[in-house]
């Protein structure tokens, strides 16, 4: 009896949905990267600046977002399995973040907050659905 050892073949949503969550979490990691070394001009319109991560937790927690989904995305355009607990702990992350700016709302910020931290916790966790079901389907390896 011969089996068949030939990979199973990829879905052709893979791709396009991997490069779409490598761009948005890539183009965060450019942000956080800008702000962090302060690589960019004053009036360039950076997101980290602009939110209030007083605290050195919020900080932390919004490197672990970011950088969890940079990683995320690449590992799931790899179809590597290990972009499922990325996603999670991402999305983990992003509640967090979320979670401790609800908690202390800023006075004033130039950026709609509620939004902008609903897509940081949507995105992830849509990512950890799709990653969940190719994994459940034997598509990552």
């Amino acid at each position: 009896m011969s089996r068949n050892l030939a990979p199973p073949p990829t879905p052709a949503s893979l791709v396009p949905i991997s490069l779409v969550l490598l761009l948005f979490f890539g183009v965060l990691g450019a942000d956080y990267v800008i702000e962090r070394f302060q690589l960019g001009s004053p009036d360039w319109p950076g997101l980290m600046r602009t939110l209030p991560l007083d605290a050195l937790w919020l900080k932390v927690v919004w490197a672990l977002s970011v950088w969890l989904g940079v990683a995320a995305a690449f590992f799931l355009l790899m179809r590597d399995n290990a972009s499922v607990l990325l996603f999670f702990a991402t999305g983990v992350a992003a509640i967090a973040l979320a979670a401790g700016l609800y908690a202390t709302p800023p006075a004033a910020t130039s950026i709609p907050l509620n939004p902008l931290l609903a897509v940081m916790v949507i995105v992830p966790g849509l990512g950890w659905i799709y990653a969940r079901a190719l994994n459940r389907n034997n598509l990552l390896h």
